[in-house]
């Protein structure tokens, strides 16, 4: 039945309910408040966790140049320039820059930049990062800087940088100098810098712990917790990946992708690559100091099987020390055919009719067995040797490695990453040959290198570099094998779109 009342009393009647319904609300705010005052506060988001194939080396920017390092330094340190995912270089720390002329570089400090310690970022932190990259004994990163005469500050936001000779590729180089708190030790163990993301705790072989920095320049990043996480089994991590433990996985494996596509709740991701990955040869030791030997290994080599078996088709073979989508990759080298009576004659007549005896070394996650199967049908005997990528990179950089299985990354897309660090003979006033662990040497190189590197015609650079790459395989002191494809195995809630460089950076994940 409805009843009708008149205007007011249907007034008073609303207000009394009204009223009635107000009080009754305001009880459950009050007892919810109560409540909240005999619980703990909902937990915060997880982190987002991701599996990497070992531990950084350091914690300082400039004492390691190897990718997985930079990859997790990058994410709390800045350079003056910064190349986004699809390798273009823009503006990081230095907001504008002019080149007055052709040796001289005026870099102009993005305002209101702070340290995770809360001090602001100045021009004095700049010229000391940037004097500590090119002369601390330990560096590293000489190689970026070979071109850099004199850094000064003009005033504290403007830095002034002036190189030896024309430099192009300086704004590229730049991004991989990070910017350190001037003042800091001979070795950093407490990074601190201005990136999106500072170090919270570290437990070395566990667990490295990231928070986004509320004083970020940027603004907040999407993902506030990041822990990182050392596994050097790749069929863990993807086991870990599948079970839900995990929400991003570097290198799951060629041979586990078919699992990682089938899993529910997960997916591959996929990114063309600037890493190939190569033989190292020390040819300073026999029997690898005879060139008919090196040349005996490259022509052993089976290199589309490789691709097939080492990287199940992902990937592709090059005959090359870069891979296509690098500036000076040389088109006209072709990856060489298989020979293998060719690569038995080249060992007779450097006096091993009987075939060598070799130790292959290399890091968990590198596929070598192929590798020795193709050598040993040549009658090149090789005993594989894994070692933690702790132990072994420090053994590269001692120059105690003979031969090695590795992967080289040119960083900036350009060939000059690779001459200047891992080829050009070791300087150490200038900066050439940081990466040089195998102790090669070619005088006619290395003066084609510090060319290209003053050139300022692009097409003239380009035949520079190509030349220098025919040199080079002349050598063979670093023998190519494939480009492998970058592969990250990820939950299904996880937006990303992975590197042509393969770096994981945190500010670029968020989740759904």
């Amino acid at each position: 039945m409805i009843l009708w009342l008149a205007p007011a009393r249907r007034r008073r009647r609303f207000l009394a309910v009204l009223a009635a319904f107000t009080c009754l609300a305001g009880l459950a705010v009050l007892a919810a408040l109560a409540a909240g005052c005999s619980r703990a506060a909902a937990p915060p988001a997880r982190p987002l966790r991701i599996a990497l194939h070992s531990d950084p080396l350091v914690l300082d920017p400039h004492l390691r140049n190897e990718a997985l390092t930079y990859s997790v330094l990058r994410n709390i340190y800045e350079g003056l320039t910064a190349f986004d995912a699809e390798m273009r270089v823009g503006p990081a720390l230095a907001v504008s820059w002019e080149n007055p002329n052709d040796l001289t570089w005026v870099f102009h400090l993005r305002p209101g930049v702070r340290f995770h310690d809360g001090r602001e970022l100045t021009a004095a932190d700049v010229v000391f990062s940037l004097d500590r990259a090119r002369t601390l004994p330990a560096s590293s990163f000489g190689s970026y800087v070979v071109a850099v005469s004199k850094v000064r500050a003009l005033d504290p936001h403007t830095v002034e940088l002036t190189t030896r000779r024309p430099y192009a590729i300086l704004l590229n180089k730049l991004a991989f100098v990070l910017v350190v708190p001037a003042g800091s030790p001979p070795q950093i163990r407490q990074p601190v810098g201005t990136g999106p993301y500072r170090l919270t705790s570290y437990q070395p072989g566990a667990r490295l712990a990231l928070t986004a920095f509320d004083g970020y320049w940027g603004g907040p990043s999407a993902v506030n917790r990041v822990d990182l996480l050392p596994i050097a089994n790749q069929r863990e991590r993807v086991a870990r990946l599948i079970a839900g433990g995990l929400d991003i996985v570097q290198e799951p494996g060629a041979e586990n992708l078919e699992r990682l596509r089938a899993a529910p709740g997960c997916r591959l991701l996929e990114a063309e690559s600037l890493t190939v990955n190569f033989l190292l040869l020390k040819t300073q030791r026999p029997p690898l100091s005879d060139l008919r030997v090196r040349r005996a290994i490259n022509l052993a080599l089976d290199r589309p099987a490789l691709v097939a078996a080492v990287l199940h088709g992902a990937g592709h073979p090059v005959g090359q020390l870069v891979g296509r989508s690098v500036f000076g990759f040389a088109p006209d080298i072709a990856p060489p055919a298989r020979d293998l009576a060719a690569a038995r004659r080249l060992l007779a007549a450097a006096g091993y009719p009987g075939g060598i005896d070799l130790d292959l070394e290399f890091r968990p996650g590198r596929r070598a067995v192929e590798i020795a199967h193709q050598l040993g049908e040549a009658g090149i005997r090789v005993h594989l040797v894994e070692r933690p990528w702790g132990v072994l990179f420090p053994r590269l950089l001692a120059h105690q490695v003979s031969f090695y299985l590795g992967a080289i990354l040119a960083p900036s897309a350009d060939a000059s990453d690779l001459f200047d660090s891992m080829v050009h003979s070791r300087d150490a006033a200038l900066g050439y040959g940081d990466g040089n662990f195998g102790d090669y040497h070619n005088a006619e190189l290395d003066t084609l290198i510090q060319e290209s590197g003053s050139t300022l015609d692009m097409l003239a650079r380009r035949a520079q570099l190509e030349r220098c790459m025919h040199l080079l395989m002349q050598d063979l002191a670093l023998i190519p094998l494939h480009v492998p494809w970058n592969l990250f195995g990820v939950r299904d809630d996880v937006v990303w779109q992975p590197r042509r460089d393969g770096y994981i950076l945190a500010r670029e994940i968020r989740r759904r």
